[in-house]
């Protein structure tokens, strides 16, 4: 898809921030930053790189100064807020902003200056720390014009902010190689931090200067959100050329030592190799929409390597989110299966088939010598189903010997009760938590309050609980797991049933959460085996579109419920308490479009079926302006309960993404 900004999206520097892109490499790292240019974010940078894939990551290089000199005359075409002093509005000569996965292999700025146009590309290479950028500059009528390019570094971890105390002049910067053999001015330097190195190399003229501070930046997308607002950056160097009539500039920053320092071969490369490798995602997943096209390309951007257990997983959201067993779960089928991403797949199952533990999954992977955490009452039970859909997709019936007995061990761990009061009850339902625990998907907590405990019996796990035991059937045909199946099927028809309301119960509970109308019903519908009889899935349907559904997500609690809140919007107590009171998340919607589709499936009726099929093409056509919005190609975490207009949390959402592209390949497959 094409995604095109002009002028009327930026008449003011805060409008420009509003929107950014996103590349990233596989290994955790990213680059990004707003449609303008400008860090609207601590966490934006132009080069975030992975010291050890995929959760330890680097702030190496935060954005490039340029500055245009045209007879004398200076003409900043950077675009960034400050806290004290003038703001740079680059923006102001900035006459579009492009993002097209499909045609341009990179976004695209275009800045018109007194007659001179400078059009800038920015490439990422998947599988390395490394950022390219090539600006091509048109000078028709000759004028005396320079271009200088001042990199501004940081060199701290992601999750620090740079200390201004810190010796900037202890950041060396030495060239390390001239290309002698082609006859271009190209050099390759090495920036120096600590145990860090960075190299650059670019067919400019590099000088070295006096490392300085560039002055406190202001980050108002933090400050929206209660997060720290102030950052800096230091610099250290200043590229300059004296422009003809054209000329190609090419830059490279890279944690990799390349032999061949030429810019525009490595840039030329770094080129085919992107365009190459989406041409393969895309012609593996075989989609024919548009819609479906770029949504393969999108999840991409989540898979990733992760170096402590030499395997792959899914990195939950950008810029903030890790790796967890309970995101990875529900973006698989998304991100690996219906992109036929088999082997892939395959690694991420086995990487947390090893650290399965008292039949729990890690939610979180440890880092630094720390322990895996197991408070998720609903991630093993999705791998359990995750398997199963696998084997489905890829036909790779093999696996079964090889995963049987860690599934085996998950279904008696719940049978048999486990850690964080997870249980199986006289009943066959399964109940979790107690006291702060916080088990499934819903697991803020404030202080010692938890806005939504779900303690007893949540609909979403005995609805995942069900599908297993009949995925353990399938399996074994052992008679055993299909009587318990059938009293799990039984009990939750008799108990989870509201009448008044005609849908599910959220929660078994005894409490007065317990007939809250929430998301997660949708689930008791889409998993590979399910327990309702038609009639009742389709009540649940309507009850779900009349009062949760949005355009790009579905609301956590219906607007009428007294707990229900409005935004998402401020200190991180307050965002918490909104949390999933309300607040629309975007991959819940991938399983209402499945559910109805499941539900079209059976429909004997073809008027029916017609219906169904037009509303979901127009819900999908909605899609695409939120593609748009936020983070360009991908949908983010959540938005606003009320009204959602702008994007909320992590701007790129790995299961907001991946459940969505589930559900227009479902759609496809009709």
């Amino acid at each position: 898809m094409r995604f095109e900004f002009d002028q009327k999206d930026w008449t003011n520097i805060a409008e420009g921030e509003k929107d950014c892109y996103l590349l990233t490499n596989g290994l955790g790292g990213y680059s990004s930053l707003s449609v303008i240019g400008a860090a609207a974010r601590g966490d934006q940078a132009l080069l975030m790189s992975a010291k050890k894939a995929p959760n330890v990551r680097m702030h190496l290089v935060t954005n490039i100064f340029e500055n245009l000199v045209i007879d004398g005359k200076e003409h900043i075409l950077t675009s960034q807020r400050m806290k004290l002093g003038t703001d740079y509005e680059g923006f102001r000569y900035l006459e579009r902003f492009v993002y097209d996965d499909f045609d341009e292999n990179a976004p695209v700025w275009t800045f018109q200056v007194d007659g001179v146009t400078i059009t800038k590309h920015l490439l990422m290479l998947h599988d390395e720390n490394t950022v390219a950028l090539k600006y091509e500059i048109n000078n028709p009528i000759g004028k005396a014009a320079a271009f200088e390019l001042t990199p501004l570094l940081r060199f701290t971890s992601k999750k620090e902010n740079f200390d201004t105390s810190q010796k900037i002049e202890e950041y060396k910067i030495e060239p390390c190689s001239i290309d002698t053999k082609a006859n271009l001015p190209d050099r390759s330097y090495c920036i120096t931090g600590g145990d860090i190195q960075l190299y650059l190399t670019t067919n400019a003229n590099l000088h070295v200067q006096e490392p300085c501070l560039f002055g406190e930046m202001y980050f108002s997308q933090d400050e929206r959100d209660g997060r720290v607002s102030i950052g800096n950056a230091f610099r250290n160097c200043v590229m300059q050329v004296q422009l003809s009539a054209k000329n190609d500039i090419y830059i490279i920053f890279s944690t990799e030592c390349y032999d061949d320092w030429n810019a525009q071969t490595l840039y030329e490369r770094f080129e085919q190799q992107n365009k190459d490798r989406k041409e393969q995602l895309l012609a593996q997943a075989d989609l024919s929409s548009e819609l479906g096209q770029q949504l393969v390309l999108s999840a991409d951007a989540y898979v990733v390597r992760r170096e402590s257990t030499d395997g792959m997983s899914i990195i939950a959201g950008y810029p903030f989110f890790e790796d967890w067993g309970r995101d990875t779960m529900i973006s698989l089928a998304g991100a690996t299966m219906v992109t036929r991403r088999f082997e892939e797949c395959k690694s991420i199952l086995r990487t947390f088939a090893k650290y399965v533990k008292n039949g729990l999954l890690p939610n979180l992977f440890p880092e630094g010598g720390e322990n895996p955490m197991y408070n998720s009452a609903d991630a093993p039970l999705l791998f359990v189903n995750a398997v199963y859909e696998y084997m489905e997709y890829s036909k790779d019936t093999a696996f079964k010997d090889e995963i049987l007995p860690v599934l085996e061990q998950i279904i008696d761990a719940y049978k048999n009760g486990t850690d964080f009061h997870i249980n199986m009850d006289s009943d066959g339902l399964v109940m979790a938590g107690t006291d702060l625990e916080q088990l499934t998907w819903m697991d803020v907590r404030v202080g010692d309050f938890l806005p939504t405990p779900r303690h007893g019996k949540p609909v979403e796990i005995n609805a995942y609980w069900y599908s297993a035991l009949m995925i353990m059937y399938e399996l074994t045909q052992n008679a055993a797991y299909m009587e318990l199946a059938a009293k799990v099927k039984d009990s939750f028809q008799e108990k989870f049933w509201n009448k008044e309301e005609q849908c599910l119960k959220d929660v078994l509970s005894g409490g007065m959460d317990e007939n809250q109308i929430r998301c997660n019903q949708i689930w008791a519908l889409t998993m590979p085996f399910t327990m309702l009889p038609v009639e009742k899935e389709a009540s649940i349907i309507r009850k779900v579109k009349d009062e949760l559904y949005t355009t790009v997500g579905l609301r956590t609690l219906a607007k009428e419920d007294p707990d229900f809140h409005r935004v998402y919007i401020g200190p991180m107590e307050e965002r918490d308490r909104a949390y999933h009171q309300g607040t629309v998340w975007a991959y819940p919607l991938g399983a209402y479009y499945r559910a109805c589709i499941k539900y079209a499936r059976k429909c004997t009726n073809i008027a029916d079926k017609e219906r169904i099929r037009a509303e979901l093409t127009q819900e999908f056509d909605a899609l695409t302006a939120w593609l748009k919005e936020g983070c360009v190609s991908q949908i983010a975490e959540i938005y606003d309960g009320e009204t959602p207009t702008v994007s909320r949390g992590c701007f790129a959402q790995a299961w907001s993404v991946a459940e969505l592209l589930r559900a227009v390949y479902d759609f496809e497959n009709m």
